[in-house]
């Protein structure tokens, strides 16, 4: 037995030791990296389940702005609602995704319950009837008049009337002359109290006293009063 074989014969233990905590070092490392991958697999999984469900909500609402223009239009839109034609459509939608985790063991079943007794309550008594109430204030008079409305718009131009017919001439007035032609009532010289008819152009009559026969003078009737 050579020196390097007794001095492992002595350290055997040690060395197993040494030899199960690498084994077990490399186990929890190769654990940590399955771990740690299947970790950034889950958040790429809800990044893309997150960018799904944006793109999701985008279209939807699109498809409801397109909706409405064509009703705005007047047409009838051939797209059906994007709430009615998915199911769950706002919870597929949200964003961040929930991501359920996985299912676990199923309990037991549950024991029976037992049934309840119950007893039948009691019919209650009758309330007592409650008192009159107090009279009401009497209404407003509904006779009188409420205030002028507005003044309503004027109404349209009625048509001319029909003119009417002329009227008969009257009767030709009598003159209030009454010198005959070529006359006309002055006053004489020697009176200017009175008129007398004297020829249109005639010249005036000397105011002198004359012999000669004095003018003859008109009836009274043909004096004016």
């Amino acid at each position: 037995m050579t020196r390097t074989e007794r001095a492992l014969a002595h350290r055997w233990r040690s060395l197993a030791l040494v030899c199960t905590l690498v084994a077990l070092a490399g186990a929890v490392i190769v654990i940590w990296a399955r771990i740690t991958t299947e970790a950034d697999r889950a958040d790429q999984l809800a990044a893309e389940a997150d960018r799904r469900g944006s793109a999701v909500t985008t279209l939807a609402a699109d498809v409801r702005t397109l909706r409405a223009q064509v009703k705005a239009a007047g047409r009838t839109p051939a797209a059906p609602d994007p709430s009615q034609a998915i199911d769950g459509l706002r919870d597929r939608a949200r964003v961040p995704v929930p991501i359920p985790g996985p299912r676990g063991e199923q309990g037991p079943p549950g024991k029976n319950g037992t049934n309840g007794v119950g007893q039948p309550g009691k019919n209650g008594t009758n309330g007592k009837n409650g008192q009159n109430g107090a009279d009401g204030q009497p209404g407003a008079d509904s006779t009188v008049p409420g205030p002028a409305g507005p003044a309503g718009p004027a109404g349209p131009q009625g048509r001319d009337g029909v003119d009417g017919q002329d009227g008969t001439d009257g009767r030709d007035g009598k003159d209030g002359q009454t010198c005959p032609d070529g006359y006309s009532l002055q006053p004489p010289a020697n009176d200017p109290d009175a008129l007398v008819c004297r020829r249109d152009g005639a010249p005036s009559p000397d105011p002198s006293p004359t012999t000669s026969a004095p003018p003859a003078i008109l009836a009274p009737e043909r004096r004016r009063p």
